[in-house]
C-alpha cells in the first residue's frame, strides 16, 4: 500500500531505515513517519489493518496481486492527483525557489 499510493512516504521510510532492514522496516518506525504525515491514506482503517498486520506476521502476502493495467492506472491517478494538490498549496515556495535557481544561474 505504501509504495504505490504514498511513494514519498515510502522512500522516507526505507532511507530511514538501517541497511539490514531497508525490506522490512521496523513497524515502529513506519508507525511513526505515518503519524508525522498528514496524508489522509493513514486515516484509513485499511492501513491501520494493514500495519497490525505487519506488526504480527512480518512480510508475506496471503493473496499475491499482480500490478495489472487497471491497478496501474489507478494508482498512477492517485500519484498525480496527490501531485496537483502539493502543487497547488505550495505554488507560491515553488516559483520562488524557481526564481531563486534562475538568479543563481546568472
Amino acid at each position: 500500500m505504501l509504495r504505490y499510493e504514498t511513494p514519498t512516504v515510502f522512500d522516507l521510510i526505507v532511507e530511514l531505515s538501517p541497511a539490514y532492514r531497508k525490506r522490512n522496516p521496523s513497524p515502529t518506525l513506519i508507525s511513526a513517519v505515518c503519524s508525522a504525515s498528514k496524508d489522509p491514506a493513514f486515516d484509513k482503517p485499511k492501513f491501520r489493518i494493514y500495519l497490525e498486520e505487519y506488526a504480527r506476521d512480518g512480510l508475506y502476502c496471503r493473496t499475491g496481486k499482480k500490478l495489472t493495467p487497471e491497478r496501474e492506472r489507478y494508482y498512477e491517478r492517485i500519484r498525480r492527483n496527490k501531485l496537483q494538490k502539493y502543487i497547488c498549496r505550495h505554488r507560491e515556495e515553488i516559483e520562488a525557489l524557481r526564481r531563486e535557481q534562475y538568479v543563481d544561474m546568472d
